[in-house]
């Protein structure tokens, strides 16, 4: 599912709302269907579901890191959840 939602949707996604924006388009003009292979802006589809690919990449590797530290999952004690955290690691102390 991850594969999914991180890789096939992003390639997925500008060709599908093109699609849906060309049938609607056609069907307002009275001509209905999707434009041929031709017609179509297929290559800014492309490029731009490589960008999004790329941006999730980007965010996946650089982005949503705050803390530093030991993370700790969350664990079972006494019968109750204990929520996972970041325990900051120790400083060092100077010499």
């Amino acid at each position: 599912m991850r594969i999914f939602i991180q890789v096939i949707l992003p390639l997925l996604a500008p060709a599908i709302l093109y699609a849906i924006w060309t049938n609607a388009a056609r069907r307002r003009s009275g001509q209905g269907g999707l434009p041929g292979w031709e017609e179509g802006h297929w290559f800014w589809m492309i490029v731009a579901g490589f960008v999004l690919v790329v941006g999730i990449f980007v965010f996946a590797v650089f982005g949503s890191r705050t803390e530093d530290g030991t993370y700790i999952p969350p664990r079972l004690e006494d019968g109750k959840v204990v929520p996972g955290r970041i325990v900051p690691d120790p400083v060092p102390a100077k010499p």
